[in-house]
């Protein structure tokens, strides 16, 4: 039993995606202060136009290691960019030509 285990998440591989700001968040920022204190510089926060850039990242890994991280310049749906770096990635991780794929539920 334990061995089956074993064997079912050693040809299991996980995707993930995450992106990185330059510059600050592109969360809401909260800024706590008294009435009138509207433009005291502590109070103020520095802006950049156009957001500052930022970029989106994809990586892989599994039970034997971490694999490739990959720039993703277009939509994460481009199943393409996926299927390349997995046909790439899961030979480095000794997994064979069969495995289960495991992605976050993110939107």
């Amino acid at each position: 039993m334990v061995d089956t285990v074993i064997s079912f998440w050693e040809s299991v591989i996980f995707v993930d995606e995450s992106k990185f700001n330059i510059l600050g968040s592109d969360g809401r920022i909260i800024v706590w202060r008294k009435p009138n204190e509207e433009l005291k510089p502590k109070n103020l926060l520095p802006t950049v136009k156009h957001g500052g850039g930022g970029i989106m990242v994809c990586g892989c890994f599994a039970a034997s290691g971490m694999e490739n991280l990959v720039s993703l310049k277009i939509i994460w749906t481009n199943v393409s960019i996926l299927k390349e770096n997995l046909k790439i990635s899961a030979p480095k991780l000794g997994i064979q030509n069969t495995f289960k794929l495991y992605q976050d539920i993110d939107p």
